[in-house]
């Protein structure tokens, strides 16, 4: 994995449910006066596109089969951070959470349709096999064709990678990559779960096979951060 540039800007992608809300307050601290932009929907619009440069972060949600992915803004940043989640625990999260908003009238895109949790699981593996599946981590990693290119983009261009099911150690970690001080901020905006579907992980395990290379190979690289670091 490549060494940080303080001197030039960085990207934090915001995987959905992967801790973002908690880690964005560590940037905070670590990029005061102004100098940590955010990148999300507003008012249903589009995010705003900044002007970087020098010291400063970026972070938020980025999404290319959305149309708002890295390289449609910022095609000269080259040095990225993120928080992977354990696969199936994401997508249980991220359902618990469309059908948190969807029993207050509030819609995210496409979650009109979540008739139940087995319709929207089959919806998204169907839509996976034909690679048309916009959430999975290839469409919100810089623009990449293939997952193989996504795992050798992280040591090409990624100074972090942090892992969610090892979150203190992570952040830890991640103050230290970054010559930043260590942060105290804790884990935010938790989803709550009030259903068990336990039995159908070895289904999702099957069928977004490629999103676990991607989490495995995260996996290898955050355990070697963090014996680096440590040591």
């Amino acid at each position: 994995m490549r060494a940080y540039d303080p001197h030039a800007p960085l990207i934090s992608l915001h995987m959905p449910k992967t801790g973002g809300t908690s880690l964005r307050q560590s940037l905070g601290e670590w990029f005061p006066d102004g100098r940590l932009f955010t990148h999300y929907f507003a008012n249903g619009q589009l995010p705003v596109r900044h002007d970087l440069a020098g010291n400063v972060c970026v972070h938020g949600h980025f999404n290319r089969a959305r149309g708002f992915g890295c390289t449609h803004y910022y095609p000269d940043v080259d040095q990225f951070i993120t928080f992977l989640r354990e696969p199936f625990d994401r997508f249980l999260s991220t359902w618990f959470f469309r059908s948190g908003l969807r029993r207050k009238g509030i819609f995210t895109a496409g979650s009109e349709t979540d008739t139940d949790f087995k319709t929207y699981l089959f919806d998204c593996a169907e839509l996976m096999a034909q690679n048309r599946y916009l959430y999975t981590f290839l469409n919100q990693f810089p623009d990449t064709a293939h997952y193989s290119e996504s795992i050798d983009l992280m040591d090409r261009k990624f100074v972090f990678i942090g892992i969610m099911e090892r979150y203190p150690e992570s952040l830890n970690t991640l103050g230290l990559a970054l010559g930043k001080p260590p942060s105290a901020a804790a884990h935010l905006n938790p989803s709550e779960h009030t259903e068990d579907f336990e039995s159908w992980r070895g289904f999702y395990e099957t069928h977004f096979a490629p999103e676990y290379e991607i989490y495995e190979a995260a996996l290898s690289r955050n355990a070697e951060l963090i014996r680096l670091y440590s040591s």
